[in-house]
Order: structure tokens, then sequence, then C-alpha cells
């Protein structure tokens, strides 16, 4: 479709994608309560009826002065969406460079990124198909992803994974994939369940595409218990609460999709093989799809990867974004059961509609850098350990603490402020860029109010060390000043 289709088919393939129901000229969107503002450094203006004004600064074919002109409103799906966590830390962490610029800068354990650079290999193959005169990379390329590519992810999952009768798809980024899962899957009576904490770009998908009973967030477990010692109070397993989830499919029909991290994000958990076999039996008992996100697959310490599933029922999402340093480029994707007849195929609409293709010079890179190996990968993996635990050490005065078991973050739980309210974790994020020159994900929009998300892959780690001393630094602070 991509050289022929109309703008305008597309657009009408778009709005039939966003709402089933209605015709894509007469477009109903319900009203949307408003969300009050969930932050110190958060901006939000959310009202359910906004009226924007702007002046017109036009010249006047009549002579009469400029008017004052009133715009349509926005989609109140998106205002009630999230707001971008990652690119707010970075204007906030922009405010504030030049005051760090003598003492070695402001120190970013936010983003959820990795410090080394992509396989040489993919610098190679991308060179040499730039210089390529008959090359094709301008040109749009197969909906799904390069042919090339797509058979080496076969062979990939196949033997890595145990996932041998698969269709790929490639996509932008894990991100992407998640947003075709969300189209694809979903009805708008439908239900999603994410565990707290969860990633906030998937809560962001699914705000902005559904209505807001589309969203079902379930708890995770808590080893809080008498029987447990004080360590293991001390550091919650973070895993998704299976009996929760077994009663609220039980009590709700409208549940069609569960959506699951591993190993996590936010929570840095890697979890169980038998965790998850509970999971997929319970989606499977209860018709409902199951979404696994599978971007950090190699970031589990001195453990194995074993988090995937050939079920009719369960769909996979890779990413080389982490692994292999490909963030920049953007490239993801899917792994499909051919035994879900008819799934692929009804994806490709939504792939077509948004992508289109995903860009050729990315999968050249993601190519190349397959070439490269999981050993390449695993042998950077075990450089975090250093960052890893000097991160959880500097995390220890606090109550309770998430991770550590798997992907690249570790949580935090700050202690509670005056009249034992939940601390304002935005705020302390604030105050930690400023006065102590280190950047967290505030926990609330992970769904976790007065937590912090720690990222320890972002820097190498002689500056991780450094980077945890201002964290331990800044939490001493705070627990001496209750």
């Amino acid at each position: 479709m991509a050289g022929g289709t109309s703008n305008r088919s597309l657009h009408l393939v778009l709005l039939q994608l966003l709402f089933p129901r209605a015709s894509p000229f007469r477009v109903s969107v319900r009203a949307r309560p408003s969300v009050a503002s969930v932050g110190s450094f958060v901006a939000r203006n959310m009202s359910a009826s906004p009226t924007n004004i702007i002046d017109v600064n036009m010249p006047s074919t009549t002579g009469a002065a400029a008017k004052t002109q009133v715009l349509p409103s926005f989609s109140r799906n998106v205002e009630r969406t999230l707001d971008p966590c990652v690119v707010l830390m970075k204007d906030l962490v922009g405010q504030y460079a030049d005051s760090w610029k003598d003492k070695g800068g402001i120190y970013s354990l936010a983003q959820g990124v990795v410090y080394w650079k992509p396989p040489e290999q993919a610098t190679v193959a991308m060179k040499e198909a730039l210089d390529d005169i008959d090359s094709s990379l301008h040109l749009y390329g197969p909906d799904e992803g390069l042919e090339s590519l797509r058979e080496e992810l076969c062979k990939k999952v196949a033997k890595e994974n145990g996932l041998d009768d698969h269709h790929v798809m490639v996509t932008v980024g894990a991100n992407q994939a998640y947003v075709n899962c969300v189209l694809t899957l979903m009805h708008d009576t439908d239900k999603c369940v994410v565990f707290a904490p969860y990633y906030f770009n998937h809560v962001m998908a699914l705000q902005m595409t559904l209505p807001e009973s589309s969203m079902v967030v379930g708890p995770s477990t808590d080893s809080s218990s008498a029987e447990t010692s004080q360590e293991q109070r001390q550091q919650e397993d973070g895993t998704p609460d299976a009996v929760w989830l077994e009663r609220a499919l039980q009590n709700d029909p409208c549940i069609k999709v569960v959506t699951i991290v591993n190993p996590g994000n936010p929570t840095g958990t890697h979890l169980s093989r038998g965790l998850l076999q509970k999971i997929v039996d319970l989606c499977r008992q209860y018709n409902a799809w199951l979404v696994l996100d599978c971007t950090y697959e190699y970031f589990v310490p001195n453990s194995e990867f074993d988090g995937c599933f050939s079920d009719p029922h369960v769909l996979h999402i890779f990413s080389f974004s982490k692994a292999y340093a490909l963030a920049g480029y953007r490239c993801g994707y899917l792994v499909i059961p051919k035994s879900a007849m008819g799934l692929y195929e009804q994806m490709m609409k939504v792939q077509d509609t948004i992508p289109i293709a995903p860009p050729r010079i990315s999968q050249v890179a993601a190519l190349a850098s397959l070439s490269a190996g999981k050993e390449w990968v695993q042998s950077r993996v075990a450089t975090l350990n250093t960052g890893r635990q000097a991160i959880l050490e500097a995390l220890r005065p606090l109550e309770k603490i998430i991770g550590g078991s798997g992907a690249m973050y570790v949580m935090g739980k700050l202690p509670l402020g005056e009249n034992d309210k939940i601390m304002d974790d935005q705020e302390f994020a604030s105050l930690l860029v400023k006065d102590f020159g280190v950047a967290v994900i505030p926990g609330s929009f992970c769904g976790f109010p007065g937590w912090i998300r720690v990222c320890y892959a972002n820097l190498p780690p002689e500056q991780c060390l450094r980077a945890a001393e201002r964290l331990a630094d800044g939490l001493r602070t705070l627990i001496d000043g209750q």
C-alpha cells in the first residue's frame, strides 16, 4: 500500500482502528473527567473541555482588526494520558546543567539506555549500505520488515526462545510493537491488565487509544508477611500477583489482554518460569491474550532467560535498543504465533497505517548486530554489576527496594512525609537534580507514588559509582531531615 494509497485512505484506516464503532466522518469521543496535577515539575492543564485561544495576527481582507480565534479542543484521550516523564526529566536536567558544568555534569540514572555503543558490525554495514550507489535505502521496504532480517530473527527466536512456528514483524522500536498489539487485540469495550509498578509507555498507549475504563491495574506481590526476614521485607520481589489476576479474570470477562514485562521495567525483577506458566495458563483458561515484553531478555545477571511460550494466545515483543545499543535507530520486533489464525494479517493493517514499513537503514544495523551474537551482549551486561551493586547500596537506607535481579533498574520507596503522607517523589527527583546532580524517574509515573526508579546501565561503571554516591548523599539528607 505504500506507493499507491492516498493520504485520505490512510487517514480513514487510522480512524477505523481508533474508533471502530464510529463513522470516520462523525467520530464520537466520550467526555473524560478532569485529571489533577501529578507533580511539582509537571505543568498540566487537563480540563475535560479545554478552550484554546490564540491571537490571530493575520492581515484582514476587510481592514478590520485582528480577532482572537477559539480553537477546537484536543483529544480527551491524549489529554488524560501521562506526560512523557523522560522528556520532563531531560528538561529538568537542562535547567540546572550550567550549575553542574564544573562538577562533572549531572549524572542521569533516569532513562533506560545502555552506556556502550552498537557493535562495530552495525556501523560497518550502514556505511557500506550508504556508499552503495545501487542502494535501496531510500525506498519503502516490506511492511513486515526486510526478508533478510526476518529470516535471521526467525532463526534466533527458534534457537534461543523456543519459538519455532511464528511470524516475525519488525517494528519501529518495542513501543510501536505494543501499540500494534493494543490496536489489533482490543475492542473499545475490552480491558487490559497491567501491573503496578508499570512501564509508563504501555499505560500511555492504552490511555490514548481506548476508553479510561479499558485499563485495569493489578498489584505486585509484597514479601512483607510475618514469616519473612527483615532483609526479605526490605526487598520486595515486585512480581505480578497471580492470585489477584485469577480473581480478576474470573470476575470480569471483559479482560482480554494481560501485559507482562520480563525482566521488569520499572521493577528490575526477573520473573520465574513457574509464575509465568501460571499466568499463561490463566490467560488460556479465561480466553485472554498475553503480551510478554521481552526487551531485557539478555539482562539477567547470574541466570538465563527462559520466559517465552509457544501457546497461540501469547505474543512476544523484543528490541534492539538495549542489548545492541540501537535505541536511536528505533528497531524492535513482534513474534506472533502462526497458530493464532488471522492475527498476523489483521495486525498488518496497523503496521501499514503507522510506520508503513520500518526504516531500511535501521534494519541494516539490526541485521549486522545479530552477527555479533548473544555473547557480545552478555559480555557488556556483565559490566553492569558494579553499578548495580553501588545503586543497591545507595538505596539500602530506604524501607523497601524492588529489583536487581534483571533488566537495568532498581526501585526504592521514599520515607513517609509529614503526617505519614506519601512523599512527593517528583519533588524529591527535582531536589536530586538541583542539589545533588543526579536524575532518576519519579515512581508516580509508574503507578508507584512515593518511590523512585533508578537505572544503572546508562553510565560506565566508574561514572555510575559517582552517581551512586550523589544519590546516597541525597537520600541521607532526605532521611536526616525527617
